[in-house]
This record gives C-alpha cells, sequence and structure tokens, in this order.
C-alpha cells in the first residue's frame, strides 16, 4: 500500500513545525564569521611581509647603534659595485640618510616577485624611500621601484 503524503490536520496526525529562533541569534553566526573572516584577512595583510620586513628593521637598529660593519653585512653584496665607502656616504653618521636615521620608520611594504618593497619613512624627505629585501636571503638594497614617487612618464 502506498504511504500517505498528506496528513490530517483535524485529527492531529501530523508533524509539528519546530520553531524557529529570534533573528537576532540566526543572524549572529554569519556576522561571526564575517568578523573571523575580516580578522584573518587583516593578520595576513599585516605579517605577510613580516621577516622582511624584520630584516630591514634590524637594518637601521644596527645603523642607529653605530655597528655599521653589521649593518652593511645586511646589505646584498652581489655584483660588488656597492663597496663600503659608499655606503658610509648613503648611511654613515653624516651620510645622506645616516643623518635621518633616527626618525627613520617602516611604513609599508608589497610583495614584488622574488622580493619585497618595504618603505621607510624618514623626517625631512617627502616620500619614503624603497628598499629591496630579497624573500630567500632577506638582503637588503635600494629598490628601482617606488609606488610614493611618482616619474615623468606617470604624468
Amino acid at each position: 500500500m502506498a504511504e500517505k503524503i498528506i496528513t490530517s490536520l483535524i485529527y492531529g496526525d501530523h508533524e509539528i513545525p519546530k520553531k524557529q529562533r529570534p533573528w537576532q541569534q540566526r543572524i549572529l553566526i554569519p556576522i561571526l564569521v564575517g568578523v573571523a573572516i575580516i580578522a584573518v584577512s587583516f593578520g595576513v595583510y599585516k605579517f605577510a611581509n613580516y621577516r622582511e620586513e624584520g630584516s630591514v628593521s634590524g637594518f637601521l637598529s644596527e645603523i642607529r647603534n653605530g655597528d655599521f660593519d653589521k649593518a652593511y653585512s645586511y646589505w646584498d653584496l652581489e655584483g660588488g659595485h656597492y663597496v663600503m665607502k659608499d655606503f658610509m656616504e648613503d648611511w654613515g653618521k653624516d651620510g645622506y640618510y645616516g643623518k635621518f636615521i633616527k626618525s627613520a620608520k617602516i611604513s609599508d611594504s608589497n610583495s614584488y616577485g622574488t622580493s619585497v618593497i618595504v618603505y621607510v619613512r624618514f623626517e625631512g624627505f617627502k616620500a619614503p624611500i624603497a628598499l629591496l629585501v630579497n624573500k630567500e636571503t632577506l638582503k637588503v638594497s635600494f629598490s628601482t621601484k617606488n609606488k610614493y614617487v611618482r616619474t615623468k612618464n606617470e604624468g
């Protein structure tokens, strides 16, 4: 015999519908999931280049402490064209950046292929300088790209 598809509402042989939770309770889980996704996204954005920023931070710290040999060991010496004399002209106590090293702060970073561009803001400079950090070796060098400086070709 075939099962009954429709049951009688008069005689009470029907399923009692479940009570729905109030809308405040129903919306709580989607809100918590959304907040968790936003928090994780912020964490990934903030700490994605943590190692590379730490390398630049260590580099700046060694310059602040006056340990220029140690700071020079952070520098990418591939090619051998940036010798200690040039390094001291840029980063030494009376160097171009060295005069402002006390105010140096990492402001931003962006991934760029196998490297990360870390932006360091100095008091007295209009735009931060861009330092390129190799993801594998964590060696620092000057970057040719800087998103804060407009070139003549960009208009």
